[in-house]
């Protein structure tokens, strides 16, 4: 009955034009609240610098910044740095570097050079003295590029190219084009998201082994950060090396990254995971040491301050 007098009254001529309007309405309505959704998805929930958002506000970043990126501390509460075991590990370092074959721009033979846009000097002479000092059987690299080839070439010129290497990489291509012939037989690319590879191959690294780390840098729902702190990290067997790229002591990015408006998280993520953490030791930090030792540095190991990059090596215990 009520439907057939909502029906009856819908034909009222004075009520027309009224009904028109509200349907009208409707469809206003339904486009302004689409449109609201995508400036949403757009902005966020709320502004960036806001207090509930991630990014952080630039202004209050200035007003602070000496605070902030002023402060060069040589300990961080609740993490236990070792400056006296790292420094021992870096002069076992002198045996390899004079060997270290590397040059600033491509040179035939060589897949790495130095003069690259994403891992140079430091990082790149950190890794190779470590791949000699562990000699691993195994490295799992999280991410790819120019590092995966000081991995390649130390492998194949030190190692006689008995690591076995494996790059998770979902955009392969700039890999792709650094590799020779002869590694489409050697070199597993997984070309995935992180987030979409079966754990188990993480529990495949034994002591000594490397799982190196150049992620998104984002802690966020569904990230590969996420992962790899949750349920990687947990899974490693004692004794494995992981390397995280882009960590800067005391765990703070740099001012001009941030002047870029680069809001990164996974150095605090760190942080917090590190404090009080009796199950991870760091065993090297290339920022860290050139800060303590620079002299060491330009008398020993001149080429590290070329470029003083930002490694953190950890051992799981």
């Amino acid at each position: 009955m009520l439907d057939r007098l909502k029906a009856i009254t819908k034909q009222l001529p004075i009520l027309k034009p009224i009904i028109a309007e509200r349907n009208q309405l409707r469809i206003e309505l339904a486009k302004l609240q689409a449109e609201f959704h995508h400036l949403q998805q757009e902005q966020g929930f709320v502004p960036a610098g806001h207090y509930y958002s991630p990014i952080p506000a630039w202004d209050e970043i200035e007003q602070k910044k000496d605070q902030i990126f002023g402060q060069m501390p040589t300990q961080i509460p609740g993490i236990e740095l070792h400056p006296e075991e790292q420094f021992h590990l870096l002069q076992q370092f002198l045996d390899y570097y004079p060997e270290i074959p590397f040059q600033p721009q491509k040179t035939k033979g060589l897949r790495y050079f130095y003069e690259n846009a994403s891992y140079m000097y430091s990082d790149a002479i950190f890794l190779h003295c470590m791949i000699r000092y562990l000699s691993p059987q195994r490295l799992i690299e999280i991410g790819s590029g120019y590092s995966s080839c000081v991995t390649l070439d130390t492998n194949d010129l030190f190692c006689n190219g008995e690591i076995q290497t494996t790059f998770i990489e979902p955009y392969p291509q700039l890999l792709e084009s650094l590799l020779t012939p002869s590694d489409q037989d050697t070199v597993k690319i997984i070309p995935s998201k992180l987030q979409d590879v079966d754990l188990s191959i993480f529990e495949t690294l034994e002591a000594n082994d490397i799982l190196f780390v150049d992620s998104t840098h984002v802690s966020k729902v569904n990230s590969d950060v996420n992962q790899i702190i949750f349920e990687i990290l947990p899974r490693l067997a004692s004794g494995v090396y992981i390397h995280f790229h882009d960590i800067f002591f005391p765990f703070e990015y740099p001012k001009v990254w941030i002047d870029e408006g680069r809001a990164w998280n996974e150095a605090y993520l760190l942080r917090g995971f590190l404090q009080y953490n009796s199950e991870f030791r760091v065993v090297l930090m290339n920022t860290f040491m050139q800060l303590l030792h620079e002299s060491f540095f330009q008398e020993n190991m001149p080429l590290c301050l070329e470029n003083r990059g930002c490694s953190l090596w950890l051992r799981k215990l």
